[in-house]
């Protein structure tokens, strides 16, 4: 019930005049080698991608420590990020958006080479969303990481903090 109440207001929400009608949106999953990602974050994000709640074009990037592809990732996820009989060409668009970027956490290059990424993909304004699903003791190094290194130039910046204090 809940559920079905948000998707509904979500698809009824309506582009403010300061958002741009063809900006960019990446999402960017710190920790997104971890358990918590494989078993809540990127089967939400699927849900919101099959569901057309995220806005179009968006792309989503998974940042660990971790070396691996977005096949490896998705290998991960099997179990937790499924299609429904005749959503398999979605969940491969889905997958599509996806990129993976391996580096520490408190390392200016490697946030630097991750901010390179992401421009890649940009177009116009750029909207960035951080979503930190790491240990407390790490909170600190990679919001000063991204401060330096990865604020979008051209549209908004925001960070979500996974774990309470």
């Amino acid at each position: 019930e809940g559920l079905k109440l948000l998707r509904e207001s979500l698809k009824k929400v309506q582009i403010s005049s300061s958002t741009a009608k063809d900006a960019s949106h990446v999402f960017v999953v710190f920790g997104a080698s971890g358990d918590l990602a494989r078993k809540k974050i990127y089967p939400t994000l699927w849900a919101l991608y099959r569901d057309s709640l995220m806005p179009k074009g968006t792309q989503i990037f998974g940042y660990a420590r971790s070396k691996m592809t977005v096949s490896q990732l998705r290998e991960k996820c099997v179990g937790t990020v499924k299609a429904k009989e005749g959503e398999e060409d979605l969940l491969e668009q889905f997958w599509a958006t996806n990129h993976y970027v391996a580096g520490s956490y408190d390392t200016q290059r490697d946030f630097e080479l991750l901010n390179q990424e992401m421009a890649a993909v940009e177009k116009g304004q750029a909207n960035r969303l951080f979503y930190l699903a790491l240990p407390p003791s790490v909170f600190k190094p990679v919001t000063s990481m991204l401060k330096a290194a990865c604020m979008s130039p051209t549209g908004w910046t925001r960070v979500i903090v996974e774990k309470p204090f």
